[in-house]
């Protein structure tokens, strides 16, 4: 009886927690391109469909931070999503990821140096 009440409480805790996180996407580091690698170097936040060209600022000028409360209502409102579009220095192909409904916020980053720039969403 006391085995069978631990394994519906881990059940429990188990479901409860992976509904509690947030789907993360992430922008793939690279791009390659008939056997050319391309390095990201600029993300964009858009409200609909990128074609659509609502391009988001982030929230500061400081801070490559973008709060996505009042626009996930608003893309919820007009039955569409919010997209995530990396961009690769040295060619025009980009990389277009689907910000999940339950992100919260995108953050894009630089690494160690000024090549390494990273972008996500959670």
């Amino acid at each position: 009886m006391l085995w069978s009440k631990a394994i519906l409480l881990a059940s429990a805790i188990s479901l409860f927690s992976t509904a509690v996180y947030a789907e993360k996407i992430t922008c793939p580091e690279v791009l390659k391109d008939s056997g050319k690698i391309y390095r990201m170097n600029m993300v964009s936040v858009f409200e609909g469909k990128p074609e659509k060209l609502v391009d988001l600022m982030p929230d500061t000028d400081d801070n490559m931070i973008w709060t996505l409360k009042q626009s996930q209502q608003n893309v919820k409102a007009q039955h569409t999503a919010m997209y995530l579009v990396c961009r690769y220095k040295g060619t025009d192909k980009t990389a277009t990821l689907k910000i999940p409904a339950s992100a919260k916020q995108c953050t894009a980053w630089f690494g160690d140096n000024k090549n390494q720039f990273y972008a996500a969403c959670e």
